[in-house]
């Protein structure tokens, strides 16, 4: 093993752990301390591989999108043979079965803009982990599919594709800030079942875009 890839594996092992503690204690109880002794390695240890806790919570953001790229990327593959608004309304369910599996990454997703601006604007620039233009991608392959429900006729044409997206982003963020408060239970605090309340705004999606 080269020295490239055992400091990615020592990166790995560190980000693998600070998804455990940012879970366990959220991001603004955690310490970098807690981190290291949750791998049982030295806090310079940690400092040495992310200088700061704002770089690795950007490392595990960056996990985040590569995994949703994959799931969003599948689920296209998926639906290659039915219409775009199809393949648009899948992507919207992968999103949100995707926040409810996958905790921490819908929190650091949904975490992202507001935590790049911070940082930006306390000129703090280095806190954030390189390669981060990933985070347009999941918006550029939703786009792809809504136009393609626009050729194919399943979404009604007239409005620009982007506008369609955000209409759907702002459904799916709904339902991630909202579902944040039923924890592990099936329902939201409005007593509601949350597979329920998926489908019914799926449904409303559907109505709202289809031609």
């Amino acid at each position: 093993m080269n020295k490239i890839e055992k400091r990615t594996l020592k990166e790995n092992q560190i980000t693998d752990a600070a998804e455990v503690v940012f879970s366990r204690q959220g991001y603004d109880n955690t310490k970098m301390e807690d981190i290291a002794a949750q791998i049982g390695v030295s806090k310079g240890t940690v400092y040495f591989y992310f200088s700061s806790k704002e770089n690795l919570y950007m490392a595990i953001t960056y996990r985040a999108y590569e995994t949703l790229i994959d799931l969003f990327h599948r689920t296209i593959f998926d639906n290659r043979n039915k219409k775009g608004i199809d393949s648009v309304l899948s992507l919207m369910r992968a999103f949100m079965d995707f926040s409810e599996t996958n905790y921490i990454y819908g929190e650091a997703l949904l975490n992202y803009y507001s935590f790049v601006r911070s940082t930006s604007q306390g000129m703090d620039n280095n806190k954030l982990t390189d390669g981060m233009s990933v985070q347009s991608t999941p918006i550029e392959i939703t786009v792809k599919e809504i136009e393609r429900g626009i050729r194919d006729g399943s979404i009604r044409a007239g409005v620009k594709p982007q506008m369609i997206y955000l209409n759907a982003w702002a459904l799916v963020i709904g339902f991630m800030k909202l579902n944040d408060t039923s924890a592990s239970s099936k329902m939201t605090i409005m007593r509601i079942d949350v597979q329920e309340w998926k489908d019914y705004m799926l449904e409303e999606c559907r109505n709202m875009i289809e031609s």
